[in-house]
């Protein structure tokens, strides 16, 4: 089963890079060996900064580029086959869907989904979890744990 369309796999990809990040930063601290919840605080702050970046990756690269509106066309069967001067035989053309009532063509917009949740959601939802991760990690840390 397919959990994502289009370019949702991405949201998975933005929070290993957070987790990763978080764990790049504990060792940049100098906190290499630190476990339990000064790990936390660090995977926290890595997981909000993924946040951040899938939110700009979304504004700037998914919406603009990859999931912009298309028009929506169909493939229809000449009348007649057409012969081109190299001799290729065309049997077929790409025409556009026209709405009648306009006269306008239609269009379509694809949405990139993970878990059914479109690709503009996910950077909410995985600063939610980077925030968790850090105030558990804070009070974690507090508590001596």
């Amino acid at each position: 089963m397919i959990i994502w369309s289009r370019w949702g796999i991405v949201a998975f990809l933005f929070i290993g890079l957070g987790v990763g990040l978080g764990f790049l930063l504990k060792a940049i601290a100098g906190l290499g060996s630190a476990t339990g919840s000064v790990s936390g605080v660090f995977v926290g702050i890595g997981i909000l900064l993924a946040a951040v970046g899938l939110f700009f990756f979304d504004r700037l690269v998914v919406a603009r580029h990859l999931d912009r509106p298309r028009g929506m066309t169909v493939t229809r069967q000449l009348a007649v086959p057409y012969q081109h001067p190299d001799g290729r035989v065309q049997t077929h053309e790409v025409v556009p869907i026209v709405d009648p009532a306009s006269g306008q063509q239609l269009t379509v917009r694809p949405r990139s989904t993970l878990f059914f949740i479109p690709i503009g959601i996910w950077p909410f939802i995985i600063a939610a979890i980077g925030l968790l991760a850090l105030v558990l990690g804070v009070v974690g840390t507090a508590t001596g744990g």
